[in-house]
This record gives structure tokens, C-alpha cells and sequence, in this order.
């Protein structure tokens, strides 16, 4: 039985050296795709909140003699 269970385990190493790279490059591109839904939304919410908020007043320009 040991050979039968380091084949097995030498079959789950290969596996994973074989699909990892997979497994990462899709964890990325679910990730980025995560975050450019997630700032769309910021995006989307930010530019409904525009008209509610308040007026900023300006700043005084010395130039003018504004103090």
C-alpha cells in the first residue's frame, strides 16, 4: 500500500503544479472584475450625490484684497 499512496500523492502534486497557475490567473481576473463593479458603483453613486450636496463657499483671494 505504500506505493499505492505515493502515487496518489505524487499525482496530487502534479495536479497542483499543472493547475495552479490556472487557478491564480483566475482569481485575478475575478478580482479585477470585482473592483471595476465595485468602482462603477462608486462612480454611479458619487455622480446621483452631486446635487445634494452642499455649496462649498469659495476661497478669499488676496490678489483682490479679499481677506
Amino acid at each position: 500500500m505504500v506505493v499505492h499512496e505515493l502515487l496518489v500523492a505524487l499525482a496530487v502534486v502534479t495536479a497542483l503544479r499543472v493547475f495552479a497557475p490556472d487557478a491564480r490567473a483566475l482569481t485575478r481576473r475575478l478580482l479585477s472584475a470585482g473592483v471595476r463593479i465595485g468602482a462603477t458603483q462608486l462612480l454611479e453613486n458619487a455622480s446621483g450625490a452631486v446635487g445634494t450636496r452642499q455649496e462649498v463657499p469659495p476661497l478669499p483671494n488676496p490678489r483682490n484684497g479679499e481677506v
